[in-house]
């Protein structure tokens, strides 16, 4: 029952799942154990291929697993470093039971089949603690389900473990030390968004600054920074209301999900810095979905201070990515430093040797040449100059415009030093921008 990928070898596959540990689910996120006895036909039928599959994409570092309900079966897809393999063929009697059981223990109803949900199972594997979210989305064949698979103890945290360069987290820290402005974060699906938001957060000087999240952030340990209790009935706005009258100089609020939850913060960032996330594709369309929501084009330039967006690129693994000496005319082209003595790149495949040459298997990345991923940040600061733009009529041709006036820093640019520190390979920047 368990499900492999890639090129290995059967016998390599056989290994596997000989070797293979069963994951461990100890209920959901939100704390209600699930009612495993009042359904033990669910439970016989479901429990143990569901651990099988999610063991399967933990065990190859899978971040999500995704199971499509398609005529008689089900279809599955997993993302390892942000790139397609296929996933487990399940007959439809099984991939309903595995979506069932999933369910129950995220805390979801097994009765609702028409609507999304969605939940968090407590999760141990190899004695590593893994959050495994639940994502459910109706469809005319039954119930798409989504697994995202997040390991609580080796996701990054820190800001420099992100990809936020020293640049990017003083820009952010001269911000919020002025007290005062929103920072938005926006992203688009399986960008890293959370991840992107919490570490512009951890980026505040929480030394210095009064810093307090008044929504739960779950799992996330974001240390210095206060819990601001939400009382029972108050809306946002009555709690951001509250902070500030704790002297609360930044805010970690809630992700913005509306145009009413937008003016909240956008109006409630004149009386202190507040960062919240939400969803856009690009920092451009960030600022352009901001304008769009809070109706007010003076007030969004009067009070958004920065748009922070992120994508993910892929890491060269640091075991076998091999060192060149780039072309000096292919630097002046990038517009890296000519300066620079060597890049890097993965490693060539079996079949690029040369007469001679000998292939050694890499253990760490089994040969695929990268290994995690890291973000590219881009940043849409309110300067004099975009203040203008966004009172006037703002476009997406005239936000860039404004942004190369104040030298931003754009995607392109955080990708080449990546490409210069040797993080990532230039042959990776280029696919991230094509896909």
């Amino acid at each position: 029952m368990i499900f492999g990928f890639g090129k290995k070898k059967q016998q390599e596959e056989d290994d596997h799942d000989e070797e293979l540990e069963l994951i461990s689910f100890q209920g959901p996120v939100s704390g209600d154990p699930p009612k495993l006895n009042e359904n033990p036909g669910l439970v016989r039928a479901g429990l143990v291929p569901a651990k099988e599959i999610v063991s399967d994409a933990v065990s190859r570092d899978a971040s999500m697993l995704r199971l499509d309900p398609k005529g008689a079966g089900y279809i599955g897809m997993m993302m390892v470093d942000g790139m397609k393999y296929p996933g487990p063929r399940l007959q439809k009697q099984q991939g309903t039971a595995v979506t069932q059981i999933l369910k129950m223990m995220a805390g979801l109803s097994i009765q609702e089949r028409k609507k999304p949900q969605r939940g968090s199972i407590k999760a141990d594997y190899e004695g590593q603690p893994y959050e495994i979210a639940i994502d459910i989305t109706p469809t005319p064949e039954g119930e798409r389900l989504n697994i995202y698979i997040i390991n609580l103890k080796t996701r990054p945290n820190k800001p420099d473990e992100i990809g936020i360069s020293e640049e990017l987290k003083e820009k952010i820290r001269e911000i919020a030390s002025t007290k005062l402005g929103y920072i938005g974060v926006c992203g688009g699906p399986r960008s890293g968004l959370t991840t992107s938001t919490v570490g512009v957060v951890r980026s505040v000087d929480a030394y210095v600054y009064g810093v307090y999240s008044i929504f739960d952030t779950g799992t996330w340990d974001i240390p210095y920074v206060t819990e601001f209790e939400r009382e029972e009935g108050h809306d946002t706005e009555t709690t951001i209301t509250r902070a500030q009258r704790a002297e609360a100089d930044v805010i970690y609020a809630p992700p913005i999900r509306s145009e009413e939850e937008a003016k909240v913060i956008v109006e409630g960032a004149s009386k202190s810095c507040i960062i919240a996330e939400y969803p856009a594709k690009d920092a451009v369309s960030g600022l352009l979905q901001m304008i769009k929501w809070v109706g007010d084009q003076e007030l969004v330039a009067s009070n958004v201070r920065a748009i922070i967006t992120s994508k993910l690129i892929r890491k060269l693994c640091p075991s076998c990515r091999q060192a060149y000496a780039p072309n000096p005319k292919l630097l002046a082209k990038i517009g890296l430093p000519k300066e620079t003595k060597a890049l890097y790149r993965h490693r060539v495949q079996p079949q690029e040797l040369q007469k001679g040459e000998t292939w050694d298997s890499c253990p760490k990345c089994q040969d695929v040449g990268y290994q995690g991923q890291v973000a590219m940040f881009e940043l849409v600061e309110m300067t004099e100059g975009m203040q203008q733009v966004v009172r006037s009529k703002p476009s997406p041709d005239a936000i860039r415009a404004q942004m190369k006036k104040d030298n931003s820093l754009t995607l392109q640019k955080d990708g080449l030093r990546l490409v210069e520190a040797g993080i990532t390979s230039l042959e990776e920047l280029q696919r991230t921008f094509k896909s």
